[in-house]
């Protein structure tokens, strides 16, 4: 999410921590429920997304207008794209396939074509804003099916109740809220104007700085073993396009995190945002 695989490669080994076959960098975050449920009240729209290994199922899309809309995704973590003209899901899996292997047109060709609308981990839950009536699709790099449904016309729903805010802007930097609570939901916007973003929260022992989990990610050769900082706590989002807006519910570890987006930059070669420098500490009570 953000679920672009290179990108989880990268963490990974940079934490040098996994789960199984689980693409994350510790573990899978259990969801808000009182969060979700003011989530389901401000949105009145859900859908539940069940990701399989070959295949994805939309379930609630009937009758489903454009606007906010509440999302649950089960079994495995997905995305919400649109997609321009006749590019699809199989055209954005083989341009990620080049990208991973450092071809910048393609990766410029997926971004071209695709805008990324958010997405959640397994079990995660939360809303992303369809912007129009449309065809939408759901894609996911742990199931070998894809999912697409429609969108009617505009349902207005205000922005639910949020505990903070996680902001990308132009730079790339983090903007938004220092401290949040540790179980609750957050409004993540992108206001850079180029670029999608995701976000990783990953939990780091008190007092860490971002100088030090810089120098771990810039590290050269296989880590060996998780760096000292790390810890338990992990959320991360799927990608979202310039200009556009989710809420995320999360329920986590107090403490303090490392906020990172490992989007591959177009304009500096492929290179994730996080070893260009966006991160930033906040803390959870």
């Amino acid at each position: 999410m953000g679920l672009l695989r290179t990108l989880r490669r990268t963490v990974a080994v940079a934490c040098a921590v996994t789960l199984g076959a689980a693409p994350l960098l510790v573990h899978t975050t259990a969801t808000a429920s009182s969060s979700r449920a003011q989530s389901a009240e401000a949105a009145t729209q859900s859908i539940t997304v069940k990701v399989a290994k070959k295949s994805i199922k939309v379930i609630g899309a009937k009758g489903l207008r454009s606007g906010r809309v509440e999302v649950a995704m089960k079994g495995g973590s997905a995305e919400i794209v649109m997609f321009k003209g006749d590019y699809d899901a199989r055209d954005l899996a083989k341009d990620v396939a080049a990208s991973d292997k450092g071809d910048i047109k393609a990766l410029k060709r997926a971004l071209a074509n695709t805008t990324f609308l958010g997405g959640f981990e397994k079990n995660g839950t939360g809303t992303v804003v369809l912007p129009k009536a449309g065809d939408y699709s759901v894609f996911s790099f742990e199931s070998k099916g894809t999912a697409e449904f429609s969108a009617g016309a505009m349902k207005m729903a205000r922005t639910p109740k949020t505990d903070g805010t996680v902001i990308a802007k132009q730079g790339p930097v983090w903007a938004g809220s220092s401290t949040m609570p540790a179980e609750g939901s957050f409004l993540f916007k992108n206001k850079d104007r180029t670029v999608p973003h995701f976000v990783i929260l990953q939990q780091v022992a008190e007092g860490t700085t971002t100088d030090q989990v810089l120098e771990t990610l810039q590290s050269e050769g296989p880590p060996s073993g998780p760096p000292p900082w790390a810890l338990a706590g992990e959320l991360e989002t799927a990608s979202l396009n310039p200009g556009k807006s989710m809420t995320v519910d999360y329920d986590l570890p107090p403490g303090q995190y490392v906020v990172m987006c490992f989007f591959p930059d177009p304009n500096m070669g492929g290179m994730p945002h996080a070893l260009m420098g966006m991160l930033r500490m906040i803390h959870l009570s």
